[in-house]
């Protein structure tokens, strides 16, 4: 009996001494796997999104919608897992145009930013929130042309006009009034109120405001600080004019 429990304990303390071979054979193997990782990764470098970015997606042409092509190069960002960070350096090369001077116009902190970079070119190009705005007023139905393409049109310039910039459903309904606001202001007012492109209800108001305040000013330096008075000269009775014909007539006497 005593053998055999001597014989069971070398068995037992021999699997557990091959269980513990294995398991360092296996931190070695893994280890050894991680240190080929590491060195594949040193010897092949991680591809280039600013290549990458000149090989999937063609050069902006003078013919291309803005809108679209934004769209198109924020897809294949999306899809390549490009940092969000490097999409306004890597969008560059490829603008034209207007576009291309947007970007080296404007202050380096908002063309780092591609969400200020598009919407900066975007109102460069006439699709502001108050140009689209306008647009949406002015659209008219065209017979000739598809239903479809004209409804995602009109779609288009609402969505630029009140969901530009992802707002809330308060900030979207001040729009609204903001526009109605504005079209139902007298001219003049009008066009001095919408140069200072209010995007609030009291920027809007303190814009009217200051556009009465002026015009009233001006109206005031316009106007005489007095009214003119007439000053007519008085005749004495021999001096008031004669008739024609009484005048001939005291002539021909003798």
């Amino acid at each position: 009996m005593e053998e055999l429990l001597q014989r069971l304990t070398e068995v037992s303390i021999r699997q557990q001494q091959i269980v513990e071979h294995i398991a360092a054979r296996q931190g070695e193997t893994e280890r050894t796997l991680a240190d080929l990782r590491d060195a594949a990764a040193q010897r092949v470098p991680l591809p280039d999104p600013r290549i990458q970015a000149t090989q999937l997606l063609p050069k902006m042409s003078a013919n291309d919608d803005v809108e679209s092509f934004l769209q198109m190069f924020e897809n294949v960002a999306t899809r390549e897992g490009w940092s969000r960070d490097e999409w306004a350096q890597l969008l560059a090369p490829l603008l034209t145009g207007e576009a291309q001077r947007t970007y080296f116009s404007i202050p380096t902190e908002l063309s780092d930013n591609y969400d200020e970079l598009k919407q900066e070119i975007l109102a460069r190009v006439g699709l502001s929130p108050i140009c689209a705005a306008q647009l949406f007023h002015d659209w008219e139905y065209k017979p000739r042309l598809p239903a479809r393409a004209q409804a995602g049109n009109l779609m288009r310039l609402a969505q630029h006009w009140l969901l530009s910039g992802g707002p809330s459903a308060s900030q979207v309904a001040e729009r609204v009034v903001i526009d109605w606001l504005l079209r139902a202001l007298p001219r003049p007012i009008r066009q001095a109120a919408g140069m200072r492109n209010p995007t609030t209800i009291g920027e809007l108001v303190e814009a009217i405001e200051l556009a009465e305040a002026t015009q009233q000013r001006e109206a005031g330096e316009r106007a005489p600080p007095f009214p003119r008075r007439v000053v007519q000269e008085r005749r004495t009775p021999e001096e008031e004019e004669v008739p024609a014909s009484r005048a001939v007539g005291h002539r021909q006497r003798p």
